[in-house]
């Protein structure tokens, strides 16, 4: 079976499940299923994955398709792990749009045969493969820090809209993102040890940008937990900080 049909599949899911949860929470009726829908996304990209893991005998991240590909399904995984036990199911109404954008964009890049063909190693798997849950804790603070932002603005009006009532407290929100950007550094460091452990091939630019990222997220920490940070600020670098780590499939 082609792994593309499975992607397109979840695909249509994930637009499906953006415009129906944008509708409802626009006006203020709240998406009793969300969690629901992005199992069945979940089990839709997993399928993906296996399947082209079963064709080609390995993980599937051979290229900018693969990877952004499995960067999407990570994002929804750590939703699942996360977003019901803080009580931020709605999260994925944020969730959806970017997990769509980075399925098209894998898509397109595969029929234009973008990928990189060859085999990787059991050390070059595990180093891009943490290196992208990295990445996907740091897509969903990105999606908390939206959320953030969009309640705060309410509260700053003193306008309470059906919107804002459904989002999670500022306080939930909040915490979220510093637990996050936690794990998302954790793995990085994990990523990068991976990849020095075994002196792996050096990419002069994406090791620039990863330990660019990497002084990042240990500053935004250090000042988050040691100083006090505003949680506004704290969205806004949540934000810059996922759409840094994006510039990664940028250079080759």
């Amino acid at each position: 079976m082609n792994d593309n049909w499975w992607a397109f599949a979840s695909l249509i899911l994930s637009l499906a499940f953006t415009g129906l949860g944008w509708r409802l929470l626009a006006s203020g009726r709240r998406f009793l299923y969300a969690h629901l829908w992005m199992a069945c996304l979940f089990a839709l990209q997993t399928g993906a994955l296996c399947v082209k893991a079963y064709q080609t005998g390995m993980c599937p991240i051979r290229g900018a398709s693969e990877v952004l590909f499995f960067l999407s399904w990570t994002i929804n995984l750590f939703y699942l792990l996360l977003g019901r036990a803080y009580r931020m199911s709605v999260l994925g109404i944020f969730t959806a749009p970017a997990i769509a954008l980075l399925t098209a964009l894998s898509l397109l890049l595969g029929v234009s045969g973008a990928d990189v063909q060859g085999t990787h190693d059991f050390w070059v798997t595990a180093h891009v493969g943490v290196a992208m849950m990295s990445y996907g804790a740091g897509g969903l603070a990105a999606a908390a820090g939206v959320a953030f932002c969009m309640q705060n603005e309410c509260l700053k009006r003193r306008q309470i809209p059906g919107t804002c009532r459904l989002l999670p407290p500022i306080r939930t929100l909040e915490a979220s993102m510093k637990r996050l950007v936690l794990v998302a550094f954790i793995l990085l460091l994990a990523g990068e040890w991976l990849g020095w452990q075994r002196h792996l091939p050096i990419n002069g630019a994406k090791t620039l940008i990863v330990i660019l990222l990497t002084l990042g997220y240990a500053a935004l920490l250090w000042r988050a937990y040691r100083r006090g940070m505003p949680g506004r600020a704290l969205a806004y670098c949540c934000v810059a900080l996922f759409i840094a780590s994006m510039s990664i499939f940028l250079v080759s």
